[in-house]
C-alpha cells in the first residue's frame, strides 16, 4: 500500500482541521487506493460545452499550459540556485 503522509505534513493538516480529520482522510486515500488497484475504478473526465466550437476537440491545450508554466517555474529555480 501507499506510504502515511510526512509527518510534518500531517501535523499541518492537524492544525487546520484536527485528528478525525487526519483519520478520516487518511482511511480515503487507504480506500482509494484498494478500489483503484484491486477493483477497477477508474478516472474519467468529460467536458460539455453547448457548442462545438467552444472548446478545442483535443485537450492538448493543457499539456502546452502545463509545459510552458514547468519551464517557467524551472527557470526561476536554476536562478535561485
Amino acid at each position: 500500500m501507499g506510504q502515511p503522509p510526512a509527518p510534518d505534513s500531517r501535523d499541518k493538516a492537524k492544525a487546520l482541521y484536527d485528528e478525525r480529520f487526519c483519520r478520516m482522510w487518511e482511511f480515503y486515500l487507504a480506500s482509494a487506493e484498494v478500489a483503484f488497484r484491486y477493483l477497477d475504478h477508474e478516472v474519467l473526465q468529460i467536458q460539455l460545452a453547448k457548442r462545438q466550437d467552444a472548446v478545442p476537440l483535443t485537450r492538448d491545450y493543457i499539456t502546452e499550459m502545463e509545459r510552458a508554466l514547468a519551464e517557467s517555474a524551472g527557470g526561476r529555480r536554476s536562478r535561485a540556485a
